[in-house]
């Protein structure tokens, strides 16, 4: 009878126990269902209130719109809503933000852009209309400078006024035939300002026509021009040979198995994109120089340097022993004790850029890195004299490093048939 007493007190026990549990689901159920409910964003099928005290700064191609936000909890961000090219455009800004920029304007004039105020839920308020006079843009004022002359093997073209350093392209065509033109060359940059160069052309009088492109596809009216390029052919460089003169810095730094093979003769292997290549020791100093013989007497236009440069690495690029500020001295008949006598003179004096116009530790641009793998060129004046010996002085380099390093250099020009 006892243990009957302890089996029915067990079973109303368990019974008690099951209906509190069974209460406790239904309870978080319920929970869950109410804060589900208080998730829901407040007001988010309220329109939020409008900005207020609009003002406006006209830029080329583009505006900032400057307001003051609403005192609304349920506002998100704020919207602007405007027509370009038949094309409805629209800009996005959050509530952690007092501005937004509307550009891509084709023209300078005036354009209606409209404000709205976007709930939580995605709810618009009513549109509020704001006037903007973009001034005249990039691709137009960079049109308005665009200069051609001649030069050798091609033509160099100047442009200037790309003040916001937006995104354009220089686009360069040249006359086939009758009425027919082709595309030779496509230049992209986020420059200011800046020259670049058609090379490889022939030295026949050509008509050429230079246009200007956005990132939006808007394009500038063409600049004609009629030049012929002066002649020019790339030296030879299975002639080039290396020179070890006295004062000369020419012994070179190794660090792994490739690099034991590092020598002055890397500068004209064709090699651009690997080790071996030539940098000179780490306790060199500057300024340093290195010589050596072209093979025969040219009169130089231009030279192309590659520095150390690795496929999607840029190797040491725009730093480290790059050289930065350097000089090209050229001789007939150097003095054999290396001296910088009336033996030798300067054609010129160099200071590499990156195209960005960055400093040694702000990254590579998409510009910087196809300068990085062709490589930087660099004119010779007319005026310099027809030479055979080189001589190349680093006077700095990206990193004030104490060594240089190159993998490259390509010299061009005719040869001098006075030699």
């Amino acid at each position: 009878m006892d243990g009957n007493l302890i089996g029915g007190e067990n079973m109303n026990k368990f019974i008690n126990l099951w209906f509190a549990t069974f209460c406790c689901i239904l309870l978080h159920f319920s929970s869950c269902t109410d804060n589900a409910d208080m998730n829901e964003p407040i007001g988010s099928k309220i329109a939020p209130a409008q900005v207020l005290n609009v003002t406006v700064k006209n830029e080329p191609g583009s505006a900032i719109i400057y307001y003051d936000l609403p005192d609304d909890q349920n506002l998100k961000y704020v919207r602007a809503s405007y027509m370009v090219d038949n094309i409805e455009r629209q800009v996005n800004a959050s509530f952690y933000t007092d501005s937004l920029i509307v550009d891509g304007f084709p023209e300078e004039g005036e354009y209606e852009v409209k404000l709205y105020s976007v709930s939580y839920g995605e709810t618009v308020s009513e549109p509020l209309s704001v006037i903007v006079n973009p001034l005249n843009p990039p691709y137009k004022e960079v049109r308005s400078t665009l200069q051609a002359s001649r030069t050798f093997g091609g033509i160099r073209i100047n442009w200037d006024g790309n003040t916001k350093k937006s995104d354009l392209a220089i686009g360069v065509l040249r006359k086939e035939g009758d009425d027919i033109w082709s595309q030779i060359d496509m230049y992209y940059t986020e420059s200011e300002k800046g020259v670049f160069y058609v090379y490889g052309l022939e030295a026949i009088t050509t008509d050429f026509g230079i246009f200007v492109r956005d990132r939006w596809g808007h394009l500038s009216d063409t600049l004609y021009v009629t030049e012929t390029p002066l002649y020019e052919e790339e030296c030879d460089k299975s002639l080039f040979r290396k020179m070890m003169l006295p004062t000369d810095t020419y012994e070179c730094h190794t660090w792994s198995t490739a690099t034991q093979g590092n020598d002055m003769t890397r500068l004209w292997d064709g090699i651009t994109d690997a080790d071996p290549c030539f940098q000179t020791k780490t306790n060199s100093n500057m300024p340093q120089w290195f010589t050596f013989d072209l093979g025969r007497n040219y009169k130089l236009s231009r030279f192309i340097m590659v520095s150390r440069y690795y496929p999607n690495k840029y190797g040491n690029t725009f730093q480290k022993g790059h050289p930065k500020i350097f000089e090209i001295w050229g001789s007939n008949n150097p003095n054999p004790d290396g001296s910088f006598d009336d033996s030798w003179t300067l054609l010129s004096e160099y200071e590499s850029v990156k195209p960005s116009g960055g400093g040694v530790n702000d990254p590579l641009t998409a510009e910087d890195q196809e300068v990085a793998k062709n490589g930087e060129n660099f004119s010779i004046p007319d005026s310099a004299p027809a030479v055979r010996y080189i001589r190349f002085l680093t006077k700095e380099t990206w990193g004030k490093t104490r060594f240089m390093h190159l993998h490259e250099l390509t010299f061009f020009g005719a040869p001098d048939n006075n030699e």
